[in-house]
């Protein structure tokens, strides 16, 4: 089960991917995980199946179709 200090963690660790860390740890199902901004992709996911569980954060939209 998702909790909201997880969701914490995993943000706070993808601020740090921003700011130019190399690397950052984030405590997963019981397990250490590093990311690095080659799976910061990842990380964003894991950052979204935690809200999606919690109820919590924003829908993102898809990029707009071009319709002829």
């Amino acid at each position: 089960m998702a909790t909201q200090a997880q969701l914490d963690e995993a943000r706070s660790a993808l601020h740090q991917l921003m700011l130019g860390r190399r690397a950052v740890k984030v405590q997963k199902d019981g397990r250490t995980v590093e990311y690095t901004p080659a799976t910061k992709r990842q990380l964003e996911d894991y950052i979204g199946q935690l809200e999606a569980a919690l109820g919590t954060g924003t829908r993102r939209r898809g990029p707009a179709g071009v319709f002829a």
